[in-house]
């Protein structure tokens, strides 16, 4: 398939080489002016073989396959640099700094993080780190840490257009952290809370935007903080992500509207910061077991 009859979207470096478009993808911005980008590939039978090369640049791919792959191999230079199989969740993270590209012989289906080299000095400047020259991790290994965090985004990949920004940027950011410290060689910052004037200001502004599309980058910056800073601090204050209890909190305004008004579902949807009436309905059903219809007609009766 000819790659440059494609629309290119960031971070597709991967699906590109394998002559794939529209996949599945969330893009992130965790840390000031750095953004990384997660997607979801399906490889198949189009796909056996060598693959276009990506072109050579500064930043970092971690793949996890999401199903068992008996082979499969990277190659660079001409030469074959990693040929194994991976079992289901096993990870792989290769430094773009040369032109790969993967011989496929198995379909398989993977999760991928593009983390520009920007994302990673980001951080390092955050906490006063050391730059991190290399994500160092041998191919094929199992992390519990980055399973449950991609266990975690593969709802908001069914569905990407109704994927909250908060949620995916604090996500990002844990995964961000998780390879700093442990395949980085980075300390774990420890968590420093919040001030009571910080976070009742951070409680403020979630309520009062609720209905918007809100990411970390603005809340932390209501409270005069760094995304890290904030979001470490807000867990330690409240025992949830900023995310948790911005759901709950809209999840009561629908209630309390439910309840309240007559106002159509789709309507209160939209006022409760919910992309449809549909997307209102999973999240709300989730929490309650019943739909915001049959919620509000049992209230009532």
């Amino acid at each position: 398939m000819a790659q440059g009859s494609q629309q290119r979207n960031y971070g597709d470096v991967i699906a590109n080489s394998f002559g794939l478009s529209g996949v599945p993808s969330l893009v992130a911005r965790p840390l000031h002016s750095s953004r990384i980008a997660i997607s979801r590939l399906s490889i198949g039978a189009r796909q056996m073989g060598m693959s276009a090369r990506i072109p050579a640049e500064d930043s970092f791919a971690l793949a996890m396959y999401l199903t068992d792959t008996p082979h499969h191999e990277l190659w660079a230079g001409g030469r074959r640099v990693v040929a194994q199989g991976y079992p289901a969740n096993a990870i792989r993270i290769v430094n773009l700094e040369r032109e790969f590209s993967a011989l496929v012989s198995h379909p398989h289906e993977a999760l991928t993080f593009y983390i520009p080299r920007a994302a990673l000095d980001a951080f390092a400047f955050e906490h006063g780190a050391r730059r991190i020259d290399e994500l160092r991790c041998p191919p094929g290994t199992r992390d519990k840490v980055l399973e449950g965090l991609a266990a975690a985004l593969r709802p908001s990949l069914e569905r990407p257009g109704q994927a909250d920004p908060l949620f995916v940027d604090y996500v990002s950011l844990a995964a961000l952290s998780h390879l700093a410290s442990r395949y980085g060689g980075v300390r774990s910052p420890s968590a420093a809370g919040l001030s009571p004037a910080q976070l009742r200001r951070a409680l403020e502004f979630m309520s009062a935007r609720h209905a918007e599309r809100i990411t970390l980058a603005d809340v932390a910056k209501a409270c005069g903080l760094s995304r890290g800073h904030f979001a470490q601090g807000f867990k330690k204050a409240t025992g949830c992500a900023p995310h948790q209890w911005l759901q709950r909190y809209r999840l009561e305004r629908v209630q309390q509207l439910l309840r309240g008004s007559d106002s159509a579902i789709a309507d209160i949807a939209a006022a409760c910061g919910f992309t449809d009436q549909s997307h209102l309905s999973r999240v709300f059903a989730k929490m309650t077991r019943q739909t915001p219809a049959v919620w509000r007609r049992s209230r009532r009766s």
